[in-house]
Formats: structure tokens, sequence, C-alpha cells
């Protein structure tokens, strides 16, 4: 059986969506509270966490995983969750409750962790392209 050659942008993927999926399942079990304004609750693993966190998570990692499936899908997902993140923790600096579904009472945690991410994808995405250019490869 001959060996998978993926993109550095899909095999990063992969790992993102095992992380994603790993936590995601931790977060449901964690709090499976699906409250919402003053209703929403939030328990600490590793960051905050309710049942709307967890899902939101858990079709991160659905959509990583379908991304690895191509070049050129792992290069677009990893520019959204770099984007996503980054926007993410910024807005948790200045809101507690984001979309009013969110309960971060923790929120250090939560920013670090999402700029760590972005910083994880923006990296892979900037040396990604850096190597289709150098190899003159476009993805598709």
């Amino acid at each position: 059986m001959p060996a998978w050659n993926g993109t550095l942008a899909q095999r990063a993927s992969i790992a993102i969506g095992a992380f994603y999926l790993l936590t995601g399942i931790a977060g449901l079990i964690v709090n499976p509270d699906f409250g919402t304004g003053a209703a929403t609750s939030a328990e600490q693993f590793m960051i905050d966490w309710n049942g709307w966190h967890a899902v939101l998570t858990l079709l991160l990692a659905a959509t990583a995983l379908a991304s690895a499936a191509r070049a050129s899908w792992a290069v677009g997902f990893h520019a959204y969750n770099a984007i996503a993140n980054s926007t993410t923790a910024v807005w948790a600096l200045f809101d507690k409750t984001p979309l009013g579904v969110l309960d971060l009472p923790n929120v250090g945690v939560d920013v670090v962790l999402h700029l760590t991410v972005a910083a994880i994808s923006a990296t892979v995405l900037v040396v990604q392209l850096r190597r289709d250019r150098a190899t003159g490869r476009v993805a598709a």
C-alpha cells in the first residue's frame, strides 16, 4: 500500500482536526449545558466549556478533517482558522458572553488557546504558500 504524501497543510489539518475532535468531545462531557443569555454556564477543562462551545469545536473538527482531502481546501481551512481564532480571541477580551451562548469566566486561558491555534494555522499557511510558490505548484 503506497504511503500518502499529503502537503504540510493537509497533515496539519488532520492534526488540528484530531485536536478539535478530542477537545470537543471532552467539552461535551465536562459541560453539556446549552443554556443561553443569563442561563449560560461554564466548566473549565483547559478552557471554558459548555455545550455550544463543544458543538462549535466539533464542527471545526469536521471542517479540518474534510479539508485534508485536497491541498487547496487545507490551505483555505488554515486561512479561515487563523482568522476565526484570532477574531474570537480579540472578541473574548471585550465580551465574556460572546453570542449570548458562550460563558467565559476564565477568559485569559481561552484567549491564549485561541491565539495559539491561530498562530499555528497562520504559520502552516505561510509555510505552505511559500513551498507552493517555490515549487511552482498551484493547489487544486
